[in-house]
């Protein structure tokens, strides 16, 4: 596949969608330095407004998972608010936010206090908004579930055990039912 689309990109090397797709390919390979370098030329060559590219949402979470792999917490945070105004109604990217932030804190605790709150109202966007089929590239459990769950790890870890348990009762109960 990589093959493939480098290919395409000699012939169209401004192609936001290959070079999108050939982001992924190295994502998948857990080459971020690569993936990055390819998200952000696609991020690049589409426009800002909306979800002007179906793929564009995906897009920006997936740039900022793979910054956060690479330890550019700082850039990555400039990206989230560039895109907030695009992106606010998103789970996925408030749950990639959270993740981020949550990376940004352990690796510098001196930041933590800082930090913290963001990590918790990103989490809590991500129930606010709800789950977000809709939008292409979401995944399931962002907007519900799985952003119970941290909350209810980042609240135990705080030592605020009747929200942890609250979260995780709460988790529980939007889970899909693993029966049928």
């Amino acid at each position: 596949n990589r093959v493939l689309l480098q290919a395409a990109l000699l012939e169209s090397p401004d192609d936001a969608y290959l070079h999108y797709q050939l982001g992924k390919d190295w994502e998948a390979h857990d080459d971020f330095e690569q993936a990055v370098v390819h998200h952000a030329r696609a991020l690049a060559r589409l426009p800002p407004e909306g979800h002007a590219a179906p793929f564009r949402h995906d897009l920006v979470t997936r740039l900022l998972f793979c910054m956060k792999k690479l330890g550019q917490h700082a850039q990555a945070l400039n990206l989230a608010e560039a895109e907030l105004p695009y992106q606010g109604e998103s789970p996925d990217f408030f749950f990639a936010l959270g993740d981020l932030l949550l990376d940004w804190a352990a690796q510098e605790p001196v930041r933590a206090d800082e930090l913290l709150p963001m990590i918790e109202s990103s989490w809590l966007r991500c129930l606010e908004i709800g789950e977000a089929p809709q939008i292409e590239g979401a995944v399931l459990g962002r907007g519900s579930f799985l952003a119970a769950h941290n909350l209810a790890i980042y609240c135990q870890c705080l030592g605020q055990t009747e929200a942890a348990q609250a979260y995780r009762e709460q988790a529980d109960r939007m889970r899909p039912s693993r029966r049928g």
